[in-house]
This record gives C-alpha cells, sequence and structure tokens, in this order.
C-alpha cells in the first residue's frame, strides 16, 4: 500500500511516514493497490477513515492536537478501518455501515458499532508497535 501524508507540521508529517510502514505491515496491508492518504487537518473528530472507491483511495483524516503520541494512537486507530474496509469486513452503505454482513444503522451507538469496539481494542498495540 503506497502512502502519502499531507500535514502543515513537518515533525507530524515526518512522525506518521516512519510509523505507517510498520502499521500497514502489521495489519497485512502491504499487497493493497490502494492509495492511502493521511491528512492532518481540524476536524470535529479525532479521526475519520474515508475510502474514495472511484479512484482506489482511503483518506484518513486526523485532527491535531499538542500530543504527537495521541495523534499517532488516532491513526492507529483509523488505520484498523482501512483494514476493515480493505478486507470487506466493513462496508459504508446509505442506512449506516455492515459489519460482517450485518446492517447497523445511523442510530447505533458510537461505542456499540463492532468496528469501533475492534479499532479501540487494536489501537493502541498497533501505535506501541509501530514506535518500537
Amino acid at each position: 500500500m503506497e502512502f502519502v501524508v499531507e500535514a502543515k507540521s513537518t515533525k507530524t508529517r515526518k512522525f506518521f511516514e516512519a510509523i505507517l510502514p510498520s502499521m500497514i505491515s502489521q495489519l497485512k496491508l502491504e499487497n493493497s493497490r490502494k492509495l492511502l492518504i493521511v491528512k492532518v487537518d481540524q476536524i470535529e473528530s479525532q479521526g475519520v477513515t474515508i475510502p474514495i472507491d472511484g479512484i482506489d483511495t482511503y483518506l484518513v483524516v486526523v485532527n491535531p492536537t499538542n500530543s504527537v503520541t495521541n495523534m499517532g494512537i488516532t491513526l492507529a486507530h483509523e488505520m484498523v478501518h482501512v483494514r476493515q474496509m480493505a478486507k470487506g469486513i466493513l462496508k459504508n452503505v446509505a442506512k449506516g455501515h455492515v459489519w460482517n454482513s450485518k446492517l447497523y444503522t445511523k442510530k447505533t451507538k458510537y461505542l456499540d458499532q463492532p468496528w469501533e469496539q475492534d479499532a479501540f481494542a487494536k489501537q493502541e498495540l498497533i501505535f506501541r508497535r509501530a514506535i518500537e
């Protein structure tokens, strides 16, 4: 998987560029033909992952914070979502999301969403392994 990092801070860009290869490897995404664009930009949440099917790309946006560690953990969380989508486990649909062939509507509470539970369970370990 090829990736591009866009960040105003050179320090943040270089940090993400340094840890992304490990995250991609840990999540077994090396052979993915999709492009990963990681953008550090102001958004309402800590992070978001958006599949862009027409150009075979995943866009991951991470909200800048004062802590590079927090941004790295958020990146790891979003990379779990990239894997979920790349493997077909998670799909965005008009009514909400499909996880393992089961529809979850937009009314499903954030912490009750199984894809979020999966990402929260893995984010810390993925990040720690990436910075070793």
